[in-house]
């Protein structure tokens, strides 16, 4: 098979993803061999029955992919938590909480919070360590700033100030099953 003749083919079938499609088309408007490589699988294509002269709808292989993706990608004896499928709730005004685990024998609790722009949080004690891993954005307690990829541990009988943010923030906050 001559160079870009799986890509014709595939152009014409409707398989390429939508980036290699566009890009696909723009060779398509200075490459003549390229031209003739695609009439050729259309003319090999529009013999077999129920053949479509109509590419598929734009963005119809991504989800196939993504539904193969998620399709058996659980492993036994394990949870998994999808993004697309996250169950939001408030906790106040600007800061929101998704419940990711929960280990009753330990007594902890796994949440992310998105905090908005502007956005703070009460100042409170701990009965236990609290860890707070910043996954984007900025959450200052005080004077401490914290950013992206920064780790902070609050020990038990500790407390610390209001928790705040500039620009927003996503953190990943491992917690008693006790504190609110």
């Amino acid at each position: 098979m001559k160079p870009g003749a799986s890509d014709a083919a595939e152009y014409v079938l409707g398989l390429l993803g939508t980036e290699a499609r566009s890009a696909f088309a723009q060779r398509l408007k200075s490459d003549e061999a390229l031209r003739a490589q695609v009439e050729y699988w259309e003319s090999m294509f529009s013999g077999l029955p129920g053949a479509e002269a109509e590419p598929p709808p734009s963005g119809l292989f991504e989800k196939i992919l993504d539904r193969i993706e998620g399709e058996g990608a659980d492993l036994p004896g394990t949870v998994t938590k999808r993004a697309g499928t996250a169950n939001w709730f408030e906790i106040s005004p600007g800061i929101k909480g998704r419940l990711l685990h929960v280990d009753r024998a330990q007594n902890r609790q796994h949440l992310l919070i998105r905090m908005a722009p502007g956005a703070s949080y009460r100042s409170h004690a701990h009965d236990a360590d609290e860890h707070t891993l910043v996954i984007e954005g900025d959450l200052s307690f005080g004077d401490l700033n914290l950013k992206a990829g920064d780790f902070h541990v609050a020990t038990p009988s500790s407390s610390h100030p209001p928790g705040r943010t500039v620009n927003g923030c996503l953190v990943h906050v491992i917690m008693s099953l006790d504190q609110h």
